[in-house]
């Protein structure tokens, strides 16, 4: 029997009580009050009975495998239908074995990296029984303020749509749900990432053109790659709560997009429409909720406890709950829980495959390719007979899961202590230079090298950890400085979950960006460090040489008034006190190999209607040491009716090169590539000159010319 003859056919057998049931995701520990889940969130007064707890229709979150078996069945014991619950949870950079955190995963600018990692994820969560993942986010997000800048892909609309539809592809195992892979909820929709002043919760207010040009893509992308669920942001967006906004959830979502995903609410979303001001009541929070449509809500009883007297007053038709609720129990179906409520869940495999070597090793394998090279005067990689000085916060610690790693365990990481103990003469967690004896000081001053770590706390980054000031905390600067007049030699090790201010830092004579990389951590950095890989990550993010230039990002539009270098006309747009440009831009990372790009070609400087465009260009690995590169395309659009970024990252290729080798990278763009979204969301191709850039980072690159011709019925 296909599927939506399945589900109706259950539907026809519940009750408006049931059916609305199956609206609401309550977490374990309504059931289980010694529910070893971690929920993110307080959670309110639901005042539920009995009788509706045991209508809801899926769980946020579970302990363990064993937990989730028991209570399945003591749902399925009590509930007055035998529809199973569906188990849901923030597995956002992997369930036990950890991989690096978004941000850093995105500096991979590697997709098929960032698809391992999800499969691995997605298998050790299927296995622990849980159904559907809390991921990728598809915020774009250009304020490092903001905290859950670490939960996403950076700057760029091109690499956030690519990294999302990659994880996507991963989760769900290309749509083969119920094959050791979970569905996976896309979030937040929309705009999230744009929130005033970085602060989360908080308002945000876009263009539609910036909506459609720079926000959207992604989450499309997303549900284009099988995502099976949209989770709605808790910001406003035209002054109305995601959560119950109808141009998001009906005009975009479901008119526009032809979208059957399951939309769900963020954690008391739903109820908070009342203190943003956007209801005056629960009842009202319902109807605006359903009306919008918001299929699904998350930690509140609004729909539970207001939604059936609002269908008895026949304010909201029972075909419309009925219609949600169909779409709910086709995934149940997809997922084979109607079948088996215990699909998939497996406690002794799920000891056997959690943390197994095979996925530690690419959780190592992402860690090394997500490491980003900013500054390297020729010190690394190490010798093994260096004599190394370990100082700092973290040079002990194991935590370096990050945050939103709720499965994973810091007691079964390595430290870097343990690492690099054949090569320590001195370790230490000070971060004061006062608190070091005259001794401590003397082994610092003869080693070969001080290894100094410095960063944020993995809490300092995350939902609800947001920062005004993004130096390094704990004057780690000033530190910094004492240790640098002492030591011979300085590399920089710098954790965190968003861009901070390197400025000091910059000094060393190495720095590497860590950020957080999850359980193989302290040996990617290690085999870095000391020559057995190869640094290959590049930034997602531009860094700035202040707060005051956030927010900063390469894809800018020029003004009437553009500062151009070595211009003597005060009147332009710029800043008094500092460069307009960043400390380190966007798709910048270094390596100890050295590639130089020649010979960019095009297969013609004229385009025509159903023309496509070929681009080759020589790259030759100028050292005696095997490395990857990120070979990054960019256009621009000189003159259209709309004004363009003067840069936009179109394609992305990750290299291996070995010694001495030159490689001839070919490109395909098509007239989409060259195309814009309007204000209305319409993609709009013109006849114009376009610029075509190959190099190494936003800011280092070929160009070639591109004249684009079109019959004027086309323009």
């Amino acid at each position: 029997m296909k599927t939506d003859k399945i589900s109706k056919e259950i539907l026809k057998n519940m009750t408006l009580t049931e059916k609305i049931g199956q609206m609401t995701q309550l977490p374990p520990n309504i059931y289980i009050h010694d529910s070893e889940a971690v929920i993110y969130g307080a959670l309110r007064n639901l005042n539920l009975d009995r009788e509706q707890t045991f209508n809801a229709g899926s769980i946020l979150g579970i302990g363990s495998p064993n937990e989730m078996i028991k209570l399945q069945k003591l749902y399925l014991e009590n509930a007055t239908h035998n529809v199973p619950l569906m188990f849901m949870a923030d597995v956002i950079h992997g369930y036990k074995t950890i991989f690096p955190v978004p941000i850093a995963l995105a500096s991979s600018f590697n997709f098929d990296v960032a698809r391992k990692a999800a499969r691995v994820s997605g298998k050790e969560s299927y296995l622990s029984g849980i159904h559907v993942v809390f991921s990728p986010m598809c915020d774009l997000s250009r304020d490092p303020r903001w905290g859950r800048v670490v939960e996403g892909f950076g700057e760029d609309v091109y690499l956030t749509g690519e990294m999302a539809k990659a994880m996507v592809e991963g989760y769900t195992n290309y749509g083969k749900l119920g094959e050791e892979s979970v569905a996976c909820c896309i979030k937040h929709f929309a705009g999230y990432g744009a929130a005033e002043g970085g602060r989360d919760y908080n308002t945000v207010d876009l263009s539609r053109l910036s909506l459609y040009r720079d926000y959207l893509p992604a989450y499309k992308k997303a549900l284009d790659a099988g995502a099976d669920l949209v989770m709605t942001a808790f910001n406003t967006l035209d002054g109305v709560p995601a959560v119950i906004n109808p141009f998001l959830l009906k005009d975009v979502l479901r008119n526009s997009w032809k979208s059957k995903a399951l939309t769900i609410a963020d954690y008391d979303a739903l109820n908070q429409v009342i203190e943003h001001g956007a209801a005056k009541n629960q009842v009202e929070a319902a109807l605006k909720g359903i009306k919008a449509g918001l299929d699904i809500e998350m930690a509140s009883s609004v729909y539970m406890n207001k939604l059936e007297n609002l269908v008895k007053n026949n304010q909201v038709s029972e075909s419309k709950i009925d219609e949600i609720v169909e779409r709910i129990i086709d995934l149940k179906i997809k997922l084979n829980l109607i079948d088996n409520p215990y699909s998939g869940v497996n406690p002794d495999k799920e000891k056997e495959v959690c943390l197994s070597k095979e996925h530690l090793n690419h959780a190592k394998e992402c860690a090394v390719e997500s490491t980003v090279l900013l500054e390297n005067s020729g010190i690394l990689p190490l010798s093994k007979n260096t004599k190394i000085a370990l100082i700092g916060p973290f040079s002990k610690t194991r935590a370096f899961n990050g945050p939103w790693s709720w499965k994973g365990k810091d007691d079964v990481n390595s430290s870097l202590q343990e690492v690099f103990q054949d090569q320590l003469i001195f370790v230490s967690e000070k971060t004061h230079f006062s608190d070091f004896t005259e001794e401590e000081l003397t082994q610092i001053k003869n080693a070969d090298v001080c290894l100094i770590t410095l960063g944020e706390e993995p809490h300092l980054s995350g939902e609800a950890h947001s920062r005004s000031d993004i130096s390094l905390p704990n004057n780690q600067d000033v530190f910094f400085n004492s240790i640098k007049e002492i030591a011979k030699k300085m590399v920089v090790l710098v954790f965190g979950g968003r861009p901070l201010l390197l400025n000091q830092v910059k000094k060393a004579d190495a720095l590497m960006l860590c950020w957080f990389l999850g359980s193989q951590s302290s040996e990617a950095i290690y085999d870095l460090c000391m020559g057995k890989a190869n640094p290959s990550g590049k930034l997602p993010m531009s860094f700035p040489r202040n707060v005051g230039q956030i927010p900063i990002y390469y894809n800018y539009s020029n003004t009437g008034r553009a500062y151009v270098e070595g211009s003597r006309n005060p009147f332009v747009s710029k800043y008094l006190d500092v460069e307009n440009t960043p400390l380190y831009p966007f798709g910048y990372g270094l390596s100890y190999a050295n590639f130089k790009y020649s010979n960019l070609k095009l297969s013609k400087n004229e385009l025509t209607e159903n023309d496509s465009l070929k681009i080759a260009v020589t790259i030759t690995n100028d050292s005696n040491i095997a490395g990857k590169e990120v070979v990054q395309l960019y256009i621009r659009d000189y003159v259209a009716d709309i004004v363009r970024p003067v840069k936009e990252l179109k394609k992305v290729k990750k290299v291996l090169f070995m010694p001495k080798e030159s490689k001839k990278i070919e490109f395909e763009l098509n007239l989409d590539d060259l195309s814009y979204f309007d204000s209305e969301g319409n993609l709009r191709l013109e006849s114009g000159d376009f610029a075509i850039m190959i190099g190494s980072s936003s800011e280092s690159y070929l160009k070639e010319n591109l004249s684009l011709r079109l019959n004027s019925d086309k323009e």
